[in-house]
């Protein structure tokens, strides 16, 4: 992953400010992915998250967000081969899934119109955030986890960036960012997060209490300077139990191959021909389906990427 350089994330804590005892507990996670679901269909979920900068063990600055286009294969006749599938345009420029796709989206025939959507494709994006507060799940609050979120809250960030509605603000700064108060709403199938809002432009707030600052006068910012405010905030940054980095997208493995051929081959209406080299290789331990642990829901779709994640100095 490319490092962004020349930033430092403290670039804007009087020691008198505070006492320092706030960041004395660490945080840590379940499995490390934050998976809003909603339960309440009236109510909806609703939580408050901060997103963090993504520092690597050694201490730089990462893009705060990876990217990640993904194919989801719902073949209800071969459970076998249901599952998630990395598209390989997150490497090349060509896919052969995206490639089946469009074939069957624009053919005339109605069958294969229906088939395309078997093999549905989606952009996420993941950074790290840490839980303020959750109302439907208070065991979540103080933990830093991984979110995992589609291109409507992409573009609530992007806009924060531009300064679509107030002063452009990076939101993943420390002591300038905004925590950002997560609505979903339940609208048919799939969630809604148009309700969703970032707050006002404040330091960090770790265990309830707000990193102390001072605010610069002459560019009105908030300034974190304190060496040992900064030791602290990083030892807490660094107790996560979760890698961005283990998000990347990744290429099919030799197995995933296999399984792709099978599914290409049905959608391209062979499907006795893979009925009977299955039958062939009932030998042939199963291939395991990758399970979507690492996505909260497919309700946000969208390819636009954008260099909004990276940090900028402010």
């Amino acid at each position: 992953m490319k490092e962004i350089e020349n930033v430092d994330i403290f670039d804007n804590i009087d020691s008198k400010s505070e006492t320092l005892d706030f960041l004395e507990k660490k945080a840590s996670s379940l499995d490390g992915i934050f998976r809003p679901k909603i339960t309440d269909k009236k109510k909806g979920y609703i939580a408050t998250i901060r997103f963090l900068p993504n520092l690597s063990k050694e201490g730089k600055v990462l893009p705060s967000a990876i990217e990640k286009h993904q194919h989801y294969v719902d073949f209800k006749n071969h459970p076998e081969l249901v599952g998630y599938y990395d598209c390989m345009k997150n490497f090349t420029d060509k896919c052969s899934f995206c490639t089946m796709y469009w074939k069957l989206r624009n053919s005339k025939n109605a069958t294969d119109v229906e088939k395309a959507e078997l093999i549905s494709r989606n952009t996420k994006y993941y950074s790290y955030i840490l839980v303020i507060e959750d109302e439907q799940n208070r065991e979540l609050e103080g933990k830093i986890l991984i979110y995992p979120y589609g291109y409507k809250i992409k573009e609530k960030i992007k806009d924060q960036k531009d300064g679509v509605s107030g002063d452009p603000c990076n939101i993943f700064d420390l002591a300038n960012g905004k925590s950002f108060k997560l609505i979903m709403k339940q609208l048919g199938e799939f969630p809604n997060y148009d309700s969703s809002t970032f707050l006002e432009v404040s330091p960090i707030q770790i265990l309830g209490k707000k990193a102390p600052v001072t605010v610069d006068e002459k560019t009105g910012k908030n300034k974190i300077t304190d060496p040992r405010v900064k030791d602290k905030i990083m030892k807490f940054l660094m107790s996560r139990t979760v890698e961005l980095e283990d998000h990347q997208p990744k290429e099919w493995s030799a197995e995933e191959k296999y399984k792709v051929d099978q599914i290409l081959e049905i959608l391209s209406g062979n499907e006795v021909n893979f009925v009977e080299r299955a039958s062939s290789n009932a030998s042939r331990d199963e291939f395991s389906t990758r399970e979507p642990s690492d996505v909260s829901t497919f309700g946000e779709e969208h390819d636009d990427a954008g260099d909004f994640f990276e940090l900028e100095d402010n």
